[in-house]
Parts: C-alpha cells; sequence; structure tokens
C-alpha cells in the first residue's frame, strides 16, 4: 500500500503524523510526505522520506508575520511587564504599544479568528465558552458554535486562509507526483488541506489525523470560505475538509462532539529530535515541575511574551524541583537560574514528563497531549488563540487551570502552581485520563483498519 501523508509547513502540525507513518512503514508499506520545502529538515530527521513541494521560499510563519503586522495584532503582556523587563507593553522589541485586549470578535489574530489574548475577558465560564468567544477561540476554532452567529463562525475561519496558501504552494507538484506514484490512502493534519484535495484527484480515502481537540471540525460547513482558491484552481465543487475518517488522540473529556465518522486511537508523543541528559536527577520526594514554552510564539515574532523565565522566578520560592526544556535559542532569557532548576535545555518532553508532577506550558497541542498521555496535571498559560483554546479545554477536563497570560504576574503563577499540586484532584484526573488513554488501539493496532479502508475505497457519497 502507498500512503501519502501530508502536513503544512509547522513541525507542530507535522509532528502526530509520524508515529502513524512508523506504524505503516513497519508493516511494510510505503510512506512518503508532503509539505512545503522549509519542512523537509524536520521530515527526514524523523526518518520518512520527504517530498518537498512547491515554492521552496514559502513560509506559513513568515505569511502569519506579515497579517500580524498588517493589522497590528500583539498578544497583551502580563501586568507587571515593564517591572519584570521580561517584555515591553507591545509585547515585542520595539514595536508599538498595544494594551488593549483583543476581544472584540474581529479578525485580527494568527489564525484569523475572532480571538482572545488571553486576558480576563478569556477566562473559561462554566459551560467552558468565554466572555469575548463564546464559542470557540483557537486557530479559528468554533467549539461546537455555542453562542455564536453561522456569520462569526465564518470570519472565525478565515483565518485559516493561510494554510490554503500553503497548500495553493504544494498543490501543483503534489498532485503531478500523486499522478504518477498513484497512492492507495491519504493521512494529513487538519489544515493540510493538500491532503484531501489529492484524495479527490485520485479517489483515494483521505484520512485526518487530529493534533489534540477537534478546533478545525466546523469549517466543513464553510469551505469554500476557506479553500475556494484550491477548489477553482483544481475545477472541484468540494474538497471535504475533513476526510473520509477522522483519527481522534484526544480524550472525551477535553473533545468535541463532533458529528463524524471518528475512530479513536492512542496519542504516541513525538517531540521532535531530541537527546535525553544520561545524569538526569532521579525524583526525590519533591514536586517536580516541568517548563517548557514551544516555538511558535518565537517564530512568529513574539519571543518577548515567552514568559517561561517569569514561570522559574515564580517556581524558585517553593519546595520544588524544577526541569526546563527549551530550545538552546531560548536558554539565556532564564539567567540566573534559581537554585531548585535541575537542568535547562533542549529535552524530549515524552520523557521527561514521566517524572514529573506538573506541566508549566504555553497551551500548544503537543504539549497538551504529552502531558495527557503521561497522566501530568497542567497549567497553561496562554497568549495565542490555539493556546487560548487549549488552556480552557484542560480547564474544563478537570486535568488543570488555565491562567490567561495577559494576567500572568510572577504572584498569580505562583498561586496557581500551589493551587494545581496541592489539589489531588488534578493528579487523579490526569491519571485516569492516561490510563483511557493507553487502553486506545495504538498506531499499528491500527493498521489493518487503514489497509481495509484502501481496500473500499472511498465511502459511497464522499
Amino acid at each position: 500500500m502507498r500512503v501519502l501523508a501530508a502536513t503544512w509547513d509547522m513541525p507542530g502540525h507535522f509532528n502526530p503524523l509520524v508515529p502513524l507513518c512508523w506504524a505503516l512503514r513497519a508493516a511494510g508499506h510505503e510512506v512518503v510526505v508532503v509539505s512545503n520545502p522549509g519542512l523537509v529538515p524536520a521530515i527526514v530527521q524523523a526518518g520518512l522520506p520527504a517530498l518537498p513541494a512547491g515554492d521552496p521560499g514559502f513560509d506559513s510563519y513568515a505569511v502569519l508575520r506579515e497579517q500580524l503586522a498588517a493589522r497590528s495584532w500583539r498578544p497583551v503582556p502580563p501586568a507587571d511587564t515593564a517591572a519584570t523587563g521580561t517584555a515591553n507593553a507591545s509585547g515585542t522589541a520595539g514595536g508599538p504599544a498595544n494594551t488593549t485586549a483583543n476581544t472584540a470578535g474581529t479578525t485580527g489574530g494568527p489564525a484569523g479568528a475572532g480571538e482572545t489574548d488571553g486576558s480576563a475577558a478569556a477566562r473559561p465560564s462554566a459551560d467552558g465558552s468565554t466572555g469575548a468567544n463564546a464559542g470557540g477561540s483557537a486557530g479559528g476554532s468554533t467549539g461546537g458554535d455555542a453562542g455564536g452567529s453561522a456569520d462569526h463562525t465564518r470570519r472565525r475561519l478565515h483565518g485559516f486562509r493561510v494554510a490554503t496558501r500553503s497548500a495553493l504552494a504544494q498543490a501543483d507538484d503534489a498532485a503531478a507526483f500523486a499522478r504518477h506514484w498513484r497512492p492507495d490512502l491519504v493521512l494529513f493534519e487538519p489544515v493540510a488541506f493538500v491532503g484531501p484535495l489529492i484524495g479527490k484527484l485520485c479517489g483515494v480515502p483521505a484520512v485526518r489525523v487530529l493534533w489534540s481537540v477537534d478546533f478545525t471540525g466546523p469549517m466543513a460547513r464553510f469551505e469554500a470560505d476557506v479553500v475556494g482558491d484550491l477548489l477553482d484552481r483544481f475545477g472541484l465543487e468540494r474538497l471535504d475538509v475533513n476526510g473520509d475518517l477522522t483519527l481522534d488522540p484526544c480524550p472525551p473529556e477535553l473533545q468535541y462532539d463532533l458529528d463524524l465518522p471518528r475512530r479513536r486511537f492512542r496519542f504516541v508523543p513525538y517531540n521532535g529530535a531530541s537527546v535525553l541528559p544520561a545524569d538526569l536527577e532521579p525524583p526525590t520526594g519533591l514536586p517536580r515541575v516541568c517548563v517548557t514554552w514551544g516555538t511558535s510564539q518565537e517564530r512568529l515574532g513574539f519571543d518577548r511574551m515567552m514568559i517561561a523565565p517569569r514561570v522559574v522566578e515564580a517556581l524558585a520560592g517553593l519546595k520544588a524541583e524544577v526541569v526546563v526544556a527549551v530550545t538552546d535559542g531560548q536558554r539565556a532569557a532564564f539567567d540566573p537560574l534559581p537554585d531548585n532548576v535541575l537542568r535547562i535545555g533542549r529535552m524530549p518532553l515524552d520523557a521527561l514528563l514521566r517524572d514529573c508532577d506538573l506541566l508549566v506550558q504555553q497551551g500548544g497541542a503537543g504539549g497538551t497531549m504529552t502531558a495527557l498521555v503521561n497522566g501530568v496535571p497542567q497549567l497553561v498559560v496562554p497568549h495565542m488563540p490555539d493556546e487560548i483554546f487549549h488552556g480552557r479545554q484542560v480547564e474544563r477536563g478537570g486535568v488543570g487551570r488555565c491562567l490567561p497570560g495577559a494576567e500572568a504576574t510572577v504572584e498569580a503563577l505562583r498561586e496557581q502552581i500551589t493551587a494545581v499540586l496541592d489539589d489531588p484532584s488534578y493528579r487523579d484526573t490526569a491519571r485516569r485520563l492516561r490510563e483511557d488513554m493507553l487502553a486506545l488501539p495504538t498506531p499499528a493496532q491500527l493498521v489493518p483498519e487503514l489497509e481495509e479502508l484502501a481496500r473500499a475505497g472511498v465511502r459511497p457519497g464522499a
């Protein structure tokens, strides 16, 4: 069987595909991963064959940075930022001040979406909605569209047009390759629109592989607004952006129940290439807290909004051990280090979390899911729309708390960290969800089902 896996050029979107691609390769199937050329090093580093498609100069992060600059959108920094020097009033070095929370439901944020910035107006309510975004936030999500009009949802989803630009850049090369390679099955992450495109053009099943919570599912109702340019180029009426089947690793407690063909499976973390220090100290009995902040904010030009150093400062006054998983470029922001920091640098999050009692993070999909499968409670401190969304669902699922980034003073961080560590209900819920996740079929156990799907072809009416 030949399987074409599709992703846009962001490592966090590619990484969740890797274990399933490995499983297919181990079962003897051919797998090729298609993306914009900029992602090729990450694909090859994962041990998978890469198909670079389109303009080598295309960079989705650069497109997003341009759009954000044009809209003058920046996350709002915490109230005491100026005092601590973590960031200036704009959240970027030398940028214009912007201290007004973006909570008006405009299309100013990075995924285009009527988003919030993580301020008080974005706090989850009892039903999971927010004051500014009843029904959704992250990345153009709708969260089931609770309390939101169709027009409001459509505006939110316009932000995914950046992903459409990625797909347009890939499309001609990917289609040409698919015509002669003739895949039997397509896998794609939720905004890799070239995936369902190839499924349509080749008449083969297209399987969507979720990163986390399904905040892109409602896009199917408005796909002409999002991928219209792609439809026009290839003369298609519909793309079916959700594919023929959705593979879902997210626990139901955090997931939205959308009416889609869905198969749950076990989340297997892949956090990119990294090395676990051989001399990392074993647990001593003190709570161990892992701090990490991803790379998206840095790549979008919001590197000074990485408030992980402030988290480490808050932890300095607690009886806890601290490990900090950051990139080499982020390392300098943490000097001087408190005495209770055991290790800092590039380390595999999955291996670190096995011995941790809490993860403090910005709310990326990879960190959220890796903590869940390790049974570790979380404190999410979000600024960006998708981060806010994950933080809301973590809190809603009872596995942690969400502290909006605009409110993350040292005192507030210390209070929230202490609250999670001291309340056993977070740990108990996290461990229960871990057991549920580990009971699901592994990627390897899904391979026979994917083989059968490829034999059966596209669902009737698809």
